[in-house]
């Protein structure tokens, strides 16, 4: 069952909010299991309880990573230290990973998760409002997801018959 780890970075609780509503529409396709995670020192003014990320090491246990942090302004620290750190994952450790970037026009973040070289979705184009953007978003990683890994057992199984034709 592929996996997928929404993190959300930022004091704000609207960070908390858009992972929530990312997990949720990831939700909805089947097989996939959705972890929320708490990035670095934040989150715990939210009140939620989410769990903390471990490390960036235990993020190559998943097949989709979604990161929801404030729309605006500078890459928050614990994001910025988190990513330099799976920067100097081995090269191909993101390859097949399926990424998203929910929280608005976060151009800066986009290009740092793009320099992992995994496979990125992006936000739907549409008028809707944040949470539901997240939503559609965590539902589209979490169809890619699905895709790439059913693909990639192809690959891995050469010659199986799988009881459908591509």
């Amino acid at each position: 069952m592929p996996k997928l780890i929404v993190l959300f970075y930022g004091a704000e609780s609207p960070a908390a909010s858009l992972a929530e509503a990312a997990a949720h529409g990831a939700g909805h396709v089947r097989f996939t299991e959705v972890d929320v995670r708490a990035g670095g020192a934040h989150g715990a003014g939210t009140g939620k309880g989410y769990p903390r990320l471990s490390s960036a090491a235990a993020l190559a246990d998943y097949a989709g990573i979604l990161i929801a942090c404030p729309a605006a302004g500078e890459i928050p620290d614990d994001l910025d230290r988190l990513l330099t750190e799976m920067e100097r994952s081995p090269d191909r450790t993101f390859l097949n990973t399926v990424f998203g970037v929910s929280g608005g026009d976060n151009t800066v973040l986009l290009g740092r998760v793009e320099r992992l070289g995994g496979i990125i979705v992006a936000e739907p184009r549409s008028p809707i409002d944040p949470e539901a953007r997240a939503r559609a978003l965590g539902e589209r990683v979490a169809k890619v997801v699905s895709w790439v890994r059913h693909a990639l057992g192809h690959e891995a199984h050469d010659g199986h018959t799988h009881g459908h034709i591509h």
